[in-house]
């Protein structure tokens, strides 16, 4: 949803005030009438993963004192979020967020996510589709836009999220050191490095 401090200060009865170690010469606090959209945030396969079964505690790793968050859920990590979808916070400013010099990009206190702040899984085949993010301020006002068939492909994500991570442990274990993200590479890359090391592919050919 859409809504000023000020507004939300006037909603809620909480204060928005970033903490002082937030800011420096390339962020700043939301003036009082600056509007702050619904905030995207893909925390990688596993955070993912953890969202998806209820148990997401933070939206970054806990050594992290900070997240980065976007006003569009693809601004970043775009493949990943097209692959399995994204999160969406839809009461952004009880994260007590900031803005950057980069158009669209905050960076948001690492803390333990509040209950209220409405944090919902953005399927992949809704993360490029035309939502009027500004409108939906609740877990159920999204689930209706997303549609009746959310919760099946709910249980498609989780399922293709495991089976991607065990899949990178597998080769892990067999002595695969990889430099960059698994879906990064090519399904033929893939394929080949499976082969080669004699690893079962549990995502790759899905």
């Amino acid at each position: 949803m859409k809504e000023t401090p000020r507004g939300f200060e006037r909603r809620t009865g909480l204060s928005y005030s970033p903490p002082a170690w937030l800011l420096a010469p390339s962020t700043r606090p939301l003036a009082a009438r600056e509007p702050c959209s619904t905030l995207f945030r893909y925390p990688g396969p596993e955070g993912l993963l953890d969202a998806l079964r209820g148990s997401l505690g933070r939206l970054a790793p806990p050594a992290a004192d900070r997240v980065w968050l976007a006003s569009r859920p693809t601004a970043e990590r775009a493949r990943p979020a097209r692959l399995f979808g994204t999160l969406a916070v839809l009461q952004p400013l009880r994260l007590q967020p900031v803005a950057t010099r980069r158009n669209g990009v905050f960076l948001a206190p690492n803390a333990p996510i509040p209950g209220d702040a409405h944090v919902v899984w953005v399927p992949a085949s809704r993360v490029a589709a035309a939502i009027a993010w500004d409108r939906v301020r609740t877990d159920a006002d999204a689930s209706r836009r997303f549609g009746r068939g959310y919760s099946d492909e709910r249980a498609r994500a989780l399922d293709a999220l495991s089976a991607y991570l065990e899949e990178i442990s597998a080769l892990q274990r067999a002595g695969a050191a990889l430099e960059r993200p698994w879906l990064a590479h090519s399904s033929r890359e893939r394929r080949s490095l499976l082969d080669r090391l004699g690893v079962r592919g549990t995502w790759t050919g899905r």
